[in-house]
C-alpha cells in the first residue's frame, strides 16, 4: 500500500483537476457553435495540458509519481454535459458554467494546496495555478 503526504496528496488533486479541466476545455470546444468560445476553450485547455504536465515533475520530486485521469468518470462529465447543452435554450451557458464550476475547484484546490509545507518552487507553480484559475474565471465570465 503507498502512502501519500499531505502535500503529495494535495499536489495529486490539484494535478488531476489541471488534467481533467484541459480534456473537458477540448471536449467543450467540440460542443459549442460560437467561434470565439469555442478558441477560448481550446486555449484553456492546451493551457491546463501544459500546467498538468509542470505540476507533475513537482510531483515527482516529492518522490511520487501523479495519478492517472479516470476515463470513466470524465466520459459520464462529458455526457452530462453534452445533455444540458442540448436542453439549454443558450447552449454557452452551461458549457460556460460548467467551466467556472471547474475553474472554482482548481482554485480551491490550489489555495489549500499553498496552506502546505512545499518547496518554494513548487509553491510559485501552485500560485501559478491559483492565478491562471481565477483569470480564467473573469474570462468565462466576460465570454457570457
Amino acid at each position: 500500500m503507498l502512502l501519500r503526504s499531505e502535500q503529495q496528496l494535495a499536489l495529486n488533486d490539484l494535478e488531476s483537476l489541471c488534467m481533467e479541466a484541459a480534456d473537458q476545455y477540448a471536449a467543450a470546444a467540440g460542443k459549442t457553435t460560437d467561434v470565439s468560445l469555442a478558441a477560448l476553450f481550446e486555449e484553456q485547455g492546451r493551457h491546463y495540458d501544459r500546467l498538468a504536465k509542470e505540476l507533475a515533475v513537482h510531483i515527482r520530486a516529492l518522490d511520487d509519481l501523479p495519478q492517472s485521469p479516470d476515463p470513466d468518470r470524465e466520459a459520464v462529465d462529458s455526457l452530462v454535459s453534452s445533455i444540458k447543452a442540448f436542453l439549454s435554450n443558450d447552449e454557452r451557458i452551461p458549457l460556460i458554467d460548467e467551466r467556472h464550476a471547474a475553474e472554482h475547484a482548481i482554485a480551491q484546490a490550489a489555495q489549500s494546496a499553498l496552506q502546505l509545507e512545499l518547496p518554494p518552487d513548487t509553491i510559485g507553480m501552485v500560485q501559478r495555478i491559483l492565478s491562471h484559475a481565477e483569470n480564467a474565471q473573469f474570462r468565462l465570465d466576460a465570454a457570457r
